[in-house]
Formats: structure tokens, C-alpha cells, sequence
């Protein structure tokens, strides 16, 4: 893919509450087609590399440089309508352009029609629901047709439902019109729901920026781990043949060709732990690595999460509520646990 926007060697510095802020960013790339979603906890810099991504904030050292023609449009995270409907909205903002008629005509309703609300272009936009409204706030940017499109938190207060509805159109509209997009969120399912890469922002620090699924199941470190999902992390040290060894003896098969004796960290993500009631030996969903205690199961209906002690870990699976296992478990149950190599990740350990 090409790249939209490019920003190099970044570096802003500002006095925050307890202490100094710095932002380091080295690398970024936003390109035409795809949805780049930062994704970080409060605090981490991420609005503030938008605004800079944005020519709204100036760092102290580095640079972005535009490769694409036409606008760089943001979108703020609290959108606002005009008094009006919903079309006027729309209209002007192109006609602040110089659009002729015949042209504001044709980019309002395929705006309208790209975030399903053309059945809401009569209506007063002041009496939007906030998914509405943020579908106009989405709408009235690309109706401008940018080359880049910055959204600062797209999702915030809006439902499950209607946070899968909006990303699907966002994608949809994305692919369709090729806008480099970058999406600023905290929220790990809203940026998997919309993205192409993730950026994974951390203290300041870009950390790292991939493909999603190369960021979610090899994260560089324990802090990229944590902030992406891998919630299970288990202290160990590496043997012979890749195999990781808990003290106590319990041991993870893993593909690291590390030397024996290296103190790591083993990686894993809830979903790719399997849990079974005495199966014993290996089949298709794994290895087995030993038995857990179950020291406590929580469920919303839809996923049941059990918290485990496996020797002195503590580790984290998802059942699918009402199904299967989930009948038959109880707090107490010992469970035979099982895991695929290749999904047991490795990360440098520094204690």
C-alpha cells in the first residue's frame, strides 16, 4: 500500500500533572485505503499524535509529510450538528468550499447513503440520537472527499450494536473511496472491530505497528501484551527444544529457538487455551501442559470467563455460555489444559 501521510522522528515535550509528558513517535505511515486504528490507555499521547497527524499542533522535532492530493479531514470526538437537518449539514460544508450545485448534490447523498442515514436527511439534525449523530459527523467528512480522514474516538458512548454497525460502514466506506484513515481509540475491541494495522501506543512510546492479527498474537513486549489482549503471562525459563519451564516444573511447549537457560516471558491468549474435564494426552486443540484448579467462573450470558491456578500462575480461558463445558464446570474442578505451540508466545523477560 501506499502512504497517504508520513510522520518521522516526532517529539513533543509538555509539562502534565505529576511530571513531564513526551510523545516519541519514529515511524508512522496512514495509507490510502486502509484503517489505521492507535490504540492506547488515557494518557498515552494518542489524541496529541492525531492533532499533530492532523497540522493542528506542531511537535518540537520530526515532521509529517502528505504523499496524497486533497484535504486531511478530522473528526473530534464530540461531533456537533448545526441547526438544521441533517442534509443541510452536509451541504455545508461543501458549499464553505466552492462546490457547485450539481456537485454538492452528488457528494451529500452518497455521504448519506455510505452511513445508511438518507432516510434521516429531512429530520433536525439537533435531534439526533448520538450513533446518528456520529454517522453525520462521518458522513459530512466524506463529503468533502479527503485523502486522509482522522477520527478521535469514533465509538465512545455508543453500544455494542451500534459500535459494529458504524465500524462495518466505516470499513465499507474506507475500502470504497480509498481515504487513508487512522482512528484513535482506548478500547481493544473497537480497534480490532475497524482496523487494518493497529499502532499500539504506550507512555508516549509507539511500541509497536503492524497488521492486527500480527500485533494481537506477537505483541513485543509484556506492556503491548497486556494492552492487546494476551492476558495470560507466565514467568518462565527456556529448556532444550523450545520447551518453557515454570518453577515447579510445569512446562509450555513453545517454537522459540532461544538458548536454554533464557528467562522469558510466555504469552497467551485466553481464546487459545483449552480446557477439558480428565481428557488427558494431545489431540487437535493441543498439547497438554498439566492440570488447573478453577478458582472462579463469571459469565454474561454469552462468554464464560474461568480464572485459573495452574502451579503458581494464574491464568485466564472464555467458554461459550451454556454449551458444552460450560454445563458441566464448577468452581473447584480440576481441568486438563491444553495448548498449540505456536500459541504460546515468547517475550524477553528483564527481571
Amino acid at each position: 500500500m501506499s502512504a497517504a501521510l508520513s510522520a518521522r522522528d516526532l517529539h513533543v515535550e509538555r509539562r502534565a500533572p505529576g511530571g513531564r509528558f513526551v510523545l516519541d513517535v519514529a515511524h508512522l505511515d496512514v495509507n490510502a485505503g486502509e484503517v489505521l486504528a492507535i490504540l492506547g490507555p488515557n494518557g498515552a499521547g494518542k489524541s496529541t499524535l492525531l492533532r499533530i497527524l492532523a497540522g493542528l499542533e506542531a511537535p518540537m522535532r520530526g515532521e509529517v509529510e502528505r504523499a496524497a492530493t486533497g484535504p486531511v479531514t478530522m473528526v473530534f470526538q464530540r461531533p456537533i450538528a448545526l441547526a438544521g437537518s441533517v442534509e443541510h449539514n452536509v451541504r455545508v460544508a461543501l458549499r464553505a468550499q466552492g462546490f457547485d450545485p450539481q456537485e454538492i448534490e452528488r457528494r451529500a447523498l452518497r455521504a448519506l447513503a455510505h452511513f445508511g442515514i438518507t432516510g434521516l436527511a429531512a429530520r433536525a439534525a439537533n435531534g439526533l440520537s448520538g450513533g446518528e449523530l456520529r454517522r453525520l459527523a462521518l458522513a459530512r467528512a466524506f463529503a468533502l472527499e479527503p485523502a486522509v480522514l482522522l477520527l478521535d474516538e469514533p465509538f465512545d458512548d455508543l453500544d455494542t450494536r451500534a459500535q459494529e454497525g458504524l465500524s462495518r460502514d466505516l470499513r465499507a466506506a474506507v475500502a470504497e473511496t480509498r481515504v487513508a484513515a487512522a482512528v484513535v481509540t482506548h478500547d481493544l475491541r473497537r480497534a480490532v472491530l475497524v482496523s487494518d494495522r493497529i499502532a499500539v501506543i504506550h507512555s508516549g512510546r509507539l511500541m509497536q505497528i503492524d497488521q492486527r492479527t500480527e500485533v494481537l498474537h506477537h505483541p513485543v513486549d509484556v506492556d503491548v501484551a497486556g494492552l492487546v489482549g494476551m492476558s495470560n503471562l507466565v514467568p518462565m525459563t527456556l529448556a532444550e527444544g523450545g520447551v518453557a519451564v515454570l518453577d515447579g516444573g510445569l512446562r509450555i511447549p513453545t517454537r522459540s529457538d532461544a538458548p536454554a537457560g533464557t528467562r522469558v516471558w510466555v504469552g497467551i491468549r485466553p481464546e487459545h487455551l483449552k480446557v477439558d474435564l480428565g481428557r488427558g494426552g494431545a489431540d487437535n486443540e493441543g498439547e497438554r501442559i498439566g492440570e488447573a484448579h478453577v478458582d472462579a467462573r463469571v459469565t454474561d450470558g454469552v462468554i464464560s470467563t474461568l480464572t485459573l491456578r495452574w502451579g503458581s500462575a494464574p491464568l485466564t480461558t472464555y467458554l461459550v455460555a451454556g454449551r458444552g463445558l460450560d454445563r458441566e464446570i464448577r468452581v473447584g474442578d480440576r481441568l486438563d489444559l491444553s495448548l498449540r505451540p505456536e500459541d504460546a508466545h515468547v517475550m524477553p523477560r528483564h527481571d
